[in-house]
């Protein structure tokens, strides 16, 4: 009698074995191409039956889709791997991204990590879930300097939201001073318009209505074709044509010297295209962008942004700033804080330098201490406050088209719903419940807080 029971509590076991779900949690650092690349991840990971969890949550495998833009950047993604191994000590542990590519050597002095797998190897990383080695930790990062071909790697089930992330290119041919994307990402190359209009065939599909498209080098989208017809304003005009039902594109981050005639008069053609272009600066002052490599100088950026403004008055331009390259003086940064302020930004993402292993800048001297950098990155935080409020108080008593994206609670239990505008202005609405999802004509009422208060019109 005990030797049947045992047998029918082996039979259970198995039959719960086989009911059990891998679960598999995400964790995503730095740039929209890596949230882009972990979606698609976890799309592969459904189609297999993985179950998603919550990183916080216990899981029997994690993946850290890594950053090493800035050593912050690959301090965070350390953080992440060593918080994974401590919540399950017998989980799998992979890594990837940037800092696997980058820094693999020293990744793998973590005790606990069991593959590192490098930005073209990521396509494959459910073969590595599956994998059961016996030696660890397990190196799979190839060369990247030749990489021609873009890997496509697409979204297949795109998650509910009313925003989808379209990644179109990869790489970066520009090797600035203090940037290891190109290490790490390697040279440009661009993804097929067969596939990209696949992709927003689905989102169109999902009930999708805004598509951004995004790339580590966004503006450089076609050069390495070899028919050289086809470009980022290009692609633009044949997505519209094509996906009738999407309502909004908008570009993530594009270098000033990308944006030319074309793309601007397709930008000021296309109403479906949003009037927010964030355009990275790094830096106010010509001695400082000399000394990055950057591929422009201030008389160049004034001109183009002031013709943008001039074709599209009101949109909104918003930039990245780097402190404390080496070599920034107290002279170099006061010229670079008075002309960022002079060129009336709508907001600023301002971040430290730092020395990367693969970047001629790790070679100069003069660097900027700490003390410094923190100093004059609260004065551009302070001023990037002023900017955001100025401009959003210009957009007072206007008309604009809201994507409505929340529906939730306020502090005292009122339903509400948060939605965003095409230049890139977060708005929250009192008078009536929308659905998420709509578009709805609403007039900016007054600030309040970090949002405008707008009211839908009838």
């Amino acid at each position: 009698m005990r030797f049947r029971f045992l047998i029918i509590i082996i039979l259970l076991t198995n039959e719960k074995r086989r009911d059990y779900k891998i679960k598999i949690a995400f964790k995503t650092l730095g740039c929209k191409v890596n949230q882009y690349e972990t979606e698609t991840l976890i799309d592969l990971c459904k189609e297999q039956n993985y179950e998603i969890v919550n990183f916080k949550e216990k899981a029997d495998i994690y993946i850290i889709n890594t950053c090493t833009v800035t050593r912050e950047a690959e301090r965070k993604s350390k953080q992440m791997i060593r918080k994974a191994i401590k919540k399950n000590r017998m989980a799998k542990i992979i890594v990837t991204g940037c800092s696997a590519q980058s820094s693999f050597k020293d990744l793998k002095e973590i005790e606990g990590v069991h593959y590192i797998v490098g930005n073209e190897e990521k396509k494959d990383i459910l073969d590595f879930a599956r994998r059961t080695d016996n030696q660890f930790p397990s190196i799979h990062v190839g060369s990247i300097k030749n990489v021609k071909k873009y890997s496509t790697l697409s979204k297949n089930d795109p998650a509910l939201h009313t925003r989808s992330l379209v990644k179109i290119q990869d790489g970066c041919n520009n090797f600035c001073a203090y940037c290891e994307i190109p290490y790490v990402r390697g040279p440009q190359r661009s993804r097929k318009v067969d596939d990209i209009l696949k992709e927003i065939d689905l989102l169109e599909e999902k009930g999708i209505k805004e598509v951004v498209l995004l790339g580590i080098n966004l503006g450089s989208y076609g050069h390495d074709f070899s028919n050289k017809n086809i470009s980022l304003a290009k692609l633009i005009m044949r997505i519209i044509i094509h996906c009738k039902r999407i309502e909004r594109i908008r570009l993530s981050s594009i270098e000033v010297n990308h944006i030319d005639d074309e793309l601007i008069n397709v930008i000021v053609q296309y109403p479906k295209i949003c009037r927010h272009l964030h355009i990275p600066l790094q830096s106010g002052n010509d001695k400082i962008l000399k000394m990055m490599n950057r591929p422009y100088d201030l008389t160049f950026f004034s001109k183009k942004i002031n013709k943008i403004r001039k074709k599209m008055p009101g949109i909104s331009i918003t930039t990245d700033i780097m402190v404390g390259f080496p070599g920034e003086d107290n002279c170099s940064f006061e010229h670079a804080y008075q002309y960022i302020k002079t060129c009336e930004f709508s907001k600023l993402h301002v971040f430290p330098y730092s020395d990367r292993d693969h970047c001629l800048s790790r070679l100069l001297s003069n660097k900027i201490n700490d003390i410094t950098k923190k100093e004059r990155i609260n004065r551009l935080l302070d001023l990037s406050n002023e900017l955001l409020i100025k401009y959003r108080q210009k957009n007072i008593g206007k008309v604009k088209d809201i994507l409505i994206e929340t529906i939730k609670k306020d502090k005292v239990g009122a339903i509400v719903s948060y939605g965003m505008t095409d230049n890139y202005l977060r708005i929250l609405i009192r008078d009536m419940i929308p659905r998420k999802g709509d578009l709805l004509k609403v007039r900016l009422k007054e600030l309040h807080d970090d949002y405008i208060l707008g009211k839908i019109l009838q």
